[in-house]
């Protein structure tokens, strides 16, 4: 059976940086390792667009789900959020995101934990931020993964989008912003059922184009959990 675009197109790409094996990206001027088996900036530009378009507030805190190497987290703590934490179910993008944060000396402002979505956090943590660049190419709920790095690009049935939304008004501040980075590559009505489902009002943060020839559009969205009244 053939693949569908956007995960065929994923794991071409994939293919490619592992066969350049890039080891640097370069993001606002500043220099990020990245270690074979994580999510490569460097072939891919949600990362790269998503870090840019962010808006960093001194002395905020930031949570960043899913940080791959750590460049948005690093990011977020040499804008001065305070405290920032990064986490990943992949131990491979732990470990590289903890070498970036010494390489930029920040480790004494960003933790990095490993484990899936919200289960890293401890008693009591809430955030002012909570940024996700979500894994949004949508595959079947029995799609198998062989190749663990591919669970930073599919979400089988989108369970993970829908446990991120059901949980995440529990670890946000009041007045805190709840983001998602999302594609055009993602199933869009997939999750306008999902916020419809969890009773979420959605509104675009910003709106990127990629570069290159059939290259996706990535935003990210600002979510308002309804039911919370949690500001926007």
């Amino acid at each position: 059976m053939r693949e569908p675009d956007a995960v065929a197109s994923v794991k071409e790409r994939l293919s490619k940086a592992e066969a350049a094996r890039a080891c640097a990206f370069e993001c606002m001027g500043r220099n990020f390792v990245v270690h074979e088996d994580v999510f490569p900036p460097t072939h891919f530009q949600s990362t790269g667009i998503f870090t840019k378009s962010l808006r960093y507030a001194s002395g905020r805190s930031f949570l960043e789900i899913g940080c791959g190497a750590g460049v948005t987290a690093v990011t977020a703590a040499l804008a001065g959020c305070r405290p920032v934490v990064a986490s990943d179910i992949s131990e491979q993008a732990v470990r590289n995101a903890r070498v970036n944060a010494e390489l930029h000396g920040v480790t004494n402002v960003v933790s990095v934990r490993h484990g899936d979505l919200f289960d890293v956090l401890r008693d009591g943590e809430r955030f002012d931020v909570i940024f996700w660049n979500s894994n949004f190419v949508f595959v079947p709920e029995d799609y198998v993964y062989t190749k663990e790095v591919h669970r930073a690009f599919f979400d089988a049935g989108y369970a993970s989008h829908d446990r991120f939304l059901r949980e995440a008004p529990s670890y946000l501040n009041p007045g805190g912003q709840l983001l998602l980075g999302f594609s055009g590559q993602g199933n869009e009505q997939a999750l306008r059922q999902l916020l419809a489902k969890h009773r979420y009002a959605a509104e675009t943060f910003s709106s990127t184009l990629g570069v290159g020839p059939n290259a996706p559009r990535y935003d990210i969205l600002r979510l308002c959990p309804m039911e919370k009244g949690v500001a926007q």
